[in-house]
């Protein structure tokens, strides 16, 4: 190994995610090490470094040492970022922008949790991050855990081979296992931190498999709401008595995507937490796994029933896809799946990969801002009643000088 070759990255938020999810994945590759941390919580901060370290002792990792003299905890969210080579922010979506504008002005690449912002119209306010997105050297890459996953990669590849056929429709679920930290957690459903509720939160999962299984070949054109209920009413933020907040639990939206020959086909969303889902068209019963695939083509329907994302098991229930041709025949893919099934093990190790030009990244910034349209045409499908395109989204939420006032404005008919 050539420690020369090593970059440096420094995490953006110590919370939830990072110990769950980006550090046993830092952890397991020799390609990066964390070299900074920035919380407002120094606690949380040196908690994260020690997690990170205890970590990459168990897996005998060759940077540990290197980790134990380099990794600091930073006063300022800038101290950090001159001193490393990737920025990766995991703080609440409010504070993302702040960070990637930052890391943008210092020339650092960036890995992001999903979604990008609270909404695509906070992208307005920082005009320098759309400028230098659309070009130059810089990498960027949205953290969704579920297209590492291999057989989600494997599925690509069986539809990149005309296993389906042409593609007609395609339907992806994420059904939130354990619905507590969606009550508890208010950074992950005040929709002032986070743009909104189970869409935003968990949606971004569901939106990264269709968008993935579609390939680059379709991009989408317009939403519709189904379903976007709140099956707990009102939440109170914890220490802010009498902010009371609503969002919604259960959202079902239908993606129409377009291909460049102008064809159309109808993408169903689903993301649901505290056991509601519109799997099957049952409403009210819950599903094992935590995301569903299915792509149905002229020949026949592929689906993907239990993928399990890192944190919670390694894999899930199921390893491999299933296939149903048109004349009821029946086909089963499996796969060996590796013995450490984390899919982030290897979300670090291709980003390091994606900047040093050896392979093309997963997804970019173009797909982070697309999600970010597509989520909110959905919540103005809602309060419209009607089917929304992402021009007329982007048309009206230029109309808003702040993002609280269209956050505010979209969750108006709940």
């Amino acid at each position: 190994m050539n420690e020369s070759n090593v970059l440096k990255v420094g995490i953006v938020g110590a919370g939830f995610i990072v110990k769950k999810s980006h550090i046993p994945g830092l952890a397991a590759t020799s390609k990066c090490y964390i070299a900074g941390l920035h919380d407002i919580n120094e606690v949380a901060a040196r908690e994260a470094r020690k997690f990170y370290l205890d970590q990459m002792e168990q897996g005998d990792n060759p940077l540990l040492s290197k980790a134990k003299n380099g990794c600091n905890i930073h006063d300022s969210l800038e101290e950090l970022v001159k001193s490393v080579d990737i920025v990766d922010i995991a703080t609440p979506p409010a504070y993302h922008l702040e960070a990637v504008s930052l890391a943008l002005n210092h020339g650092k690449h960036v890995i992001c949790e999903k979604p990008l912002a609270r909404n695509w119209q906070e992208l307005l306010q920082y005009p320098e991050i759309m400028e230098k997105a659309a070009g130059g050297d810089w990498k960027f890459q949205l953290h969704t855990q579920g297209i590492w996953h291999p057989i989600v990669k494997a599925g690509r590849d069986l539809i990149a081979d005309g296993v389906v056929g042409e593609i007609q429709q395609i339907r992806t679920l994420h059904q939130g296992a354990d619905p507590k930290h969606t009550v508890k957690l208010a950074s992950l459903w005040d929709k002032h931190h986070s743009g909104g509720g189970a869409l935003m939160d968990i949606g971004p999962h569901a939106y990264a498999g269709m968008w993935y299984w579609l390939d680059a070949g379709w991009e989408p054109v317009a939403v519709e709401t189904q379903l976007l209920e709140a099956t707990v009413p009102v939440r109170e933020i914890a220490g802010k008595p009498g902010t009371k907040v609503t969002v919604e639990d259960d959202a079902h939206v239908t993606i129409t995507w377009k291909n460049k020959d102008g064809r159309e086909i109808r993408g169903d969303l689903e993301a649901s937490w505290n056991k509601k889902d519109w799997h099957e068209g049952k409403v009210g019963s819950r599903l094992a796994p935590d995301l569903y695939y299915e792509i149905t083509g002229t020949k026949g329907i592929l689906t993907f029933p239990n993928v399990m994302l890192s944190f919670r098991k390694p894999f899930g229930i199921a390893a491999g896809l299933k296939f149903k041709g048109k004349k009821g025949e029946k086909h089963a893919y499996k796969f060996k799946l590796p013995k450490k099934g984390i899919e982030d093990l290897n979300f670090f190790d291709e980003f390091i990969d994606v900047i040093k030009g050896e392979r093309k990244g997963r997804n970019d910034f173009k797909f982070a801002e697309e999600m970010l349209l597509v989520f909110g045409a959905a919540y103005l499908s809602s309060k419209s009643g009607k089917k929304v395109t992402l021009k007329e989204y982007k048309k009206y939420a230029e109309n808003f000088k702040e993002t609280p006032a269209l956050i505010d404005d979209l969750f108006s008919s709940f």
